[in-house]
């Protein structure tokens, strides 16, 4: 079992990680851990790195499989489920990928999950250019995917402790968030040009060919941190643990339920490629400058916080991200000119930031290190509830319109978000 040294450095057991990962020494200033300080340390340099090249890969794949669902099948809906088909895998998968990153080091699993989703974007790539693609062929791979994501996700949220140490968790959250929002920027401006200009499958080799940095990248991570489990150790007594342990907490528990609003909080991302198409009458090209306002505004939520250092009070941090975030998607889908648009997405990104920088440090911080991984996979398998809302939604769109879709998604998750926060004395006090 894992025990805590400083408040700043958890000592692990079994560490395979040179002693020099860090160019200069620097401690913890009262009031926070500064950005400067996060970016000393080599392997979290090379971790966002591979992050930046990451999530640039998944906006640009976003882009093009919202466009090629969409022609395949010109059906909202369709848009919907297949982007909301990996969370499926997500969820069904998370808590063994959040116990096989407590049991194996995370770098290593995050080395094979991108190996696999770069080959993955390959083959689809591959599949257009033969023309040989369908829906079905599309909703596969997507599950495919999100089996891939449910392994990789705990180990990309945990290495982040591991290499940093607790006390510069929010920066570094905030700041991995932010820098990694680069490539959020990047890759649907990118993926809406290259979509526009040569069509759907070169977009794909792109994004396969992104994944080689990254991969790269990842492998030069030398912090390899694992816990010692006792011999003969049961997974399901592992994972038992873990969920009887978020059921006691009171903090964890107000965390689960404010992620399950995630569910209807997503409405929003099947209904901006139609809007683009049939409403702003923007095309391949106005759709990925929506998604880049997204882009942009995460990146300002997320380097405004990092560089606030650690905020004490992150109960009001969350509540800002949703008085920022669901009204703004209503406000969306009444708008029917592209620069409103663009802006109520770019708000959208900032509140999106400062709810998954600060809900994220929260389950880590208030998790012990032995569960660590298992309750960060409760953490991804609720989040995942966020893209599943794509599905319902492109559902709710299609069959009850943009707008009322998003009144009902969005404001019942201001309803109980709202009311959650006011009610409670333990949530507004979160630090």
């Amino acid at each position: 079992m894992a025990t805590s040294g400083t408040n700043d450095d958890p000592v692990l057991e079994t560490v395979e990680a040179p002693v020099k990962n860090v160019e200069t020494s620097s401690g913890t200033t009262a009031g926070g851990a500064t950005a400067r300080e996060v970016l000393r340390l080599v392997d979290f340099r090379y971790l966002f790195l591979a992050n930046i090249l990451v999530f640039m890969a998944f906006q640009m794949r976003n882009v093009v499989q919202s466009w090629l669902a969409l022609e395949l099948t010109d059906s909202q809906a369709w848009v919907g489920v297949v982007n909301g088909a990996p969370s499926i895998a997500v969820i069904s998968l998370s808590l063994i990928g959040g116990l096989a990153s407590d049991r194996w080091p995370k770098r290593d699993i995050l080395l094979w999950v991108r190996i696999g989703l770069g080959t993955m974007n390959f083959v689809v790539g591959y599949m257009v250019m033969i023309d040989a693609v369908s829906i079905w062929h599309l909703l596969f791979l997507s599950l495919a995917q999100g089996g891939a994501v449910a392994f990789g996700m705990p180990a990309s949220q945990t290495i982040i402790q591991d290499i940093v140490g607790r006390g510069r968790l929010l920066t570094a959250v905030s700041l991995n968030q932010s820098l990694s929002t680069v490539g959020g920027i990047a890759g649907p401006a990118l993926g809406g040009v290259l979509l526009g200009a040569a069509g759907v499958a070169p977009v794909y080799f792109v994004i396969a060919a992104l994944y080689i940095p990254a991969v790269y990248a990842t492998w030069r991570i030398k912090t390899r941190a694992r816990l010692e489990r006792p011999v003969g150790a049961s997974a399901i007594a592992d994972i038992k643990e873990a969920l009887v342990f978020v059921r006691a907490s009171p903090v964890l528990r107000l965390l689960v339920v404010l992620n399950v609003l995630g569910l209807v909080a997503g409405f929003i991302f099947p209904i901006i490629p139609i809007y683009a198409r049939d409403v702003l009458d923007v095309g391949e090209t106005g759709f990925g400058i929506l998604m880049a306002a997204f882009g942009f505004g995460a990146l300002a939520g997320g380097l405004g916080l990092a560089y606030a250092g650690e905020v004490k009070h992150k109960g009001w941090l969350l509540f800002l991200a949703l008085v920022l975030g669901d009204p703004t998607a209503i406000l969306f889908g009444f708008s029917r000119d592209f620069y409103l648009s663009a802006g109520l997405l770019f708000i959208f990104g900032v509140s999106a930031s400062l709810y998954i920088s600060t809900i994220s440090t929260l389950f880590q911080t208030h998790s012990p290190e032995h569960l660590r991984g298992k309750i960060m996979a409760v953490y991804g398998l609720t989040l995942q509830l966020f893209p599943l809302g794509w599905m319902i939604g492109g559902f709710a769109a299609a069959t009850l319109g943009n707008e009322i879709a998003l009144i009902l998604g969005n404001g019942t998750a201001i309803l109980v978000g709202w009311t959650l926060f006011l009610r409670s004395k333990t949530l507004r006090e979160l630090t």
